[in-house]
């Protein structure tokens, strides 16, 4: 699992990437560390050995985790660099959202690492606690240099950004979209408050290609100036255990879905976006945003935790 530290990122596992890209379950990979421990072979030998992957699985799994060592590196220390921007409240804890070059195709995090759990998710919504004011409106003709502020992280804090805007496939209409990569069945929220005017819960999460492209579940929330933000690729079966439907009401916070792999999605992730207004289960232009806390008091156990 993903674990956060004070001091410096920690390295990802193959078998943390095998996990979060759905390969294996998490029973298997503590199973195989077990094995490890007994044979003294390398864990993607008795994964292999079992039929648990295939070498080619295996092996994009680890060029995968050279990878995400190699961001999580950079992003710590080049997130050390740049200034955090002012908390909400002073004894709120705060993610800020920069922007690493002029083609603004990196997200930055400071104030602390982005981690990603697998949890077992809590039926129980979260809200933000009372004492935190609530956002301003929301500001028309946003930029990358003065994106819509006033959001709250999805995730409480789990995940990491695996694909930012202006990315391979956050082009055109997505352009301002992000990807945060994480296990199925992990707890999803409402950034900001407001109406819920779309939501799609029918297709599995197998993930796939370009031809699943319009097949995926999503909540879609309409805020103040009719920006929506939209949750994308989430779990099967999401509604049964959140009970949400269009013309809910949901505040800052609250649960509104899981994360999931469904639709055209190569790993479970949940793919975010902030849309300009437009009519309801409609998919408008996205719009440069940012996140500038959780959603909820750190004090507060994670669900799963």
């Amino acid at each position: 699992m993903f674990r956060r530290r004070s001091d410096a990122p920690d390295k990802i596992r193959v078998g943390d990437v095998l996990v979060h890209k759905g390969l294996i379950a998490r029973e298997d990979l503590a199973w195989a560390l077990l094995e490890q421990q007994k044979t003294k072979l390398k864990l993607g030998e008795v994964l292999v050995e079992a039929g648990l992957v295939t070498d080619r699985q295996l092996k994009e799994a680890l060029t995968e985790q050279k990878w995400r060592n190699w961001t999580a590196v950079a992003l710590f220390t080049l997130s050390s660099l740049v200034a955090i921007a002012p908390k909400l409240v002073d004894t709120h804890p705060v993610v800020a959202v920069r922007q690493s070059d002029q083609n603004a195709k990196t997200r930055f995090i400071g104030g602390s690492n982005l981690t990603a759990s697998n949890s077992l998710p809590s039926d129980t919504p979260q809200t933000t606690p009372s004492r935190y004011p609530a956002p301003a409106p929301l500001a028309m003709n946003p930029t990358v240099n003065s994106p819509l502020v006033g959001f709250c992280h999805p995730l409480n804090g789990l995940g990491y950004v695996s694909q930012g805007i202006r990315g391979t496939t956050h082009q055109g209409r997505m352009e301002y979209a992000y990807d945060l990569a994480i296990g199925i069945g992990t707890p999803v929220y409402a950034m900001r408050a407001g109406e819920v005017i779309g939501v799609q819960d029918k297709y599995p999460d197998t993930g796939g290609g370009p031809d699943k492209v319009s097949k995926f579940n999503y909540v879609m929330v309409e805020h103040d100036g009719g920006y929506r933000s939209v949750y994308i690729h989430l779990q099967q079966g999401f509604r049964g255990k959140v009970q949400i439907k269009a013309g809910d009401r949901v505040e800052a916070g609250q649960l509104i879905g899981y994360s999931g792999n469904s639709g055209w999605s190569s790993g479970p992730h949940l793919h975010l976006e902030v849309q300009e207004p437009g009519s309801p289960y409609t998919f408008t232009q996205t719009e440069p945003f940012s996140v500038a806390g959780m959603c909820q008091n750190s004090t507060v156990a994670r669900a799963g935790s």
